[in-house]
């Protein structure tokens, strides 16, 4: 019997020992990646990246909207967010992605040309409802829903393009889809505007770490801020090999 325990004991503290030398390989590999990633310097661009420009315009006007949805700021100051969406959100991220068009950049092109209509669409809806030009009475919120749905199906396809990119713009789109969704949900009445609110929070920070990590690496030539690879979180790898139909 005591034969069979130390037996046992020496089988499992084997095991024990290659989970861990999985679990170190894993992370060893990960940092080897990112070592080799900052050790190679970035190119000068031809045109600066209008994308560090058109994220921040986005994520900065979302973050005035849902601090209001999220009732962190009284429902009195919600037309405050107009001004930010027609210029800084709306006409500069308009702008950004037209650029993308110079830097060949058709992924930027679309999403930021499209999120620029967007917060200029919201705009205009508040605009002409608190000046009486269109009056929807009880269904006042029924068109920002209608166009989250809409832009919530634009998303979910930019979401699959995501992972030809890398790590923190994947989670940045679904995080945008997760918002509009509930967004949608929120207009139409299920919900309150609290859940949207707090996904666009999120939204925002991530949002904001996307730029500031394209600035400062643009900035300094080198790769200082991750922006990981999809290819290295399991989950997102398996629907990257669905999607594209590669085994490697």
């Amino acid at each position: 019997m005591k034969d069979n325990s130390q037996e046992n004991n020496a089988v499992n503290d084997e095991i024990v020992q290659e989970k861990r030398d999985s679990t170190y390989g894993i992370f060893k590999k990960l940092n080897d990646i990112e070592s080799q990633q900052k050790a190679v310097p970035i190119a000068p661009a031809a045109f600066p990246n209008p994308v560090i420009l058109g994220a921040a315009s986005f994520s900065c006007t979302d973050f005035i909207l849902s601090t209001v949805n999220a009732g962190l700021l009284p429902s009195t100051v919600a037309s405050g967010v107009i001004g930010p969406a027609f210029f800084y959100g709306g006409s500069v991220q308009l702008l950004t992605g037209l650029l993308c068009f110079i830097t060949r950049n058709t992924f930027g092109l679309l999403t930021l040309t499209s999120y620029g209509a967007f917060w200029i669409a919201v705009a205009t809806l508040i605009t002409l409802e608190n000046e009486g030009v269109l009056v929807f009475g009880d269904d006042v919120n029924m068109p920002i829903g209608i166009l989250a749905v809409g832009y919530a199906i634009l998303t979910c396809y930019l979401w699959l393009a995501t992972f030809n990119h890398n790590l923190t713009l994947c989670i940045l789109i679904f995080m945008v889809d997760v918002q509009l969704i509930l967004q949608s949900f929120a207009s139409f009445g299920v919900i309150s505007t609290t859940a949207p609110g707090v996904a666009g929070l999120f939204v925002a920070a991530n949002g904001w770490y996307f730029s500031m990590a394209l600035f400062i690496n643009e900035n300094y030539g080198k790769h200082i801020m991750p922006l990981g690879d999809p290819q290295t979180t399991p989950i997102f790898r398996i629907i990257y090999k669905g999607i594209y139909n590669r085994n490697d």
